[in-house]
């Protein structure tokens, strides 16, 4: 009988890494709040050590944000203009600006100044 539950169980030693295996698993399935925590805090440093690495490329960057913010802003100024004289015009140019400017513009934004907002988040968390 003994050998029959260790065929089926296996000996004490297989069925430790067996349970730890298990609760590691589980364990890794949970994403707590400190280690949300600790992986934002990555995240972050490691976005700000790519800012760093890439410090030359910053005139591109801004060229590229100049030329984006002054697209949308001619595309609401278009829109808002022509209103009056057709709106399915106006309505075709806000369609364009919801459907195939804005993600790009947010891109942009959100990659030009992400970098001010991570420095920030992370100065008041180092603060505390």
């Amino acid at each position: 009988m003994r050998k029959l539950l260790a065929a089926i169980f296996g000996t004490g030693d297989n069925t430790s890494k067996i349970v730890n295996s298990a609760i590691v698993g589980i364990d890794k399935l949970v994403f707590t709040d400190e280690e949300r925590s600790d992986a934002s805090a990555k995240v972050a440093d490691w976005y700000l050590r790519y800012l760093a690495a890439t410090q030359p490329q910053n005139l591109a960057r801004r060229l590229i944000a100049l030329v984006i913010v002054l697209l949308w802003s001619l595309l609401v100024i278009a829109g808002v203009a022509l209103y009056r004289v057709d709106p399915a015009y106006s309505a075709y140019i806000f369609d364009v600006l919801a459907d195939i400017v804005m993600n790009p513009f947010l891109m942009v934004m959100g990659f030009y100044f992400a970098a001010h907002i991570v420095r920030t988040w992370q100065n008041g968390k180092a603060s505390n």
